[in-house]
């Protein structure tokens, strides 16, 4: 009976041991999900920034792009017309 009583002591110890162990387990993992979605939330953040930077390129390339066709414009009518590009200058690059 003694031994039964000691037994039965030594399994809820046990017991207690992995309960223990399995609460400082679910406590690491706690810790880790929120650096981890810190980290996301940071990430997210940052992608969403650069998405809209680039957004902010695209139209400025498009943009540069726009004004380089113009000026080539500009140039090939100057190839065409040498003497008369003079007075049309001005009014080219005003309706830019």
């Amino acid at each position: 009976m003694l031994s039964n009583r000691e037994s039965a002591r030594r399994s809820r110890m046990r017991k207690q041991r992995h309960l223990e162990n399995l609460r400082n387990q679910l406590n690491k993992c706690r810790v880790e999900n929120r650096e981890l979605n810190n980290r996301l939330q940071f990430i997210v953040h940052h992608l969403n920034r650069i998405r809209t930077e680039n957004q902010w390129l695209r139209s400025e390339r498009t943009v540069l792009w726009q004004k380089l066709s113009d000026f080539t414009q500009i140039l090939v009518f100057q190839e065409l017309h040498p003497l008369d590009h003079i007075s049309n200058i001005p009014c080219m690059v005003a309706m830019q």
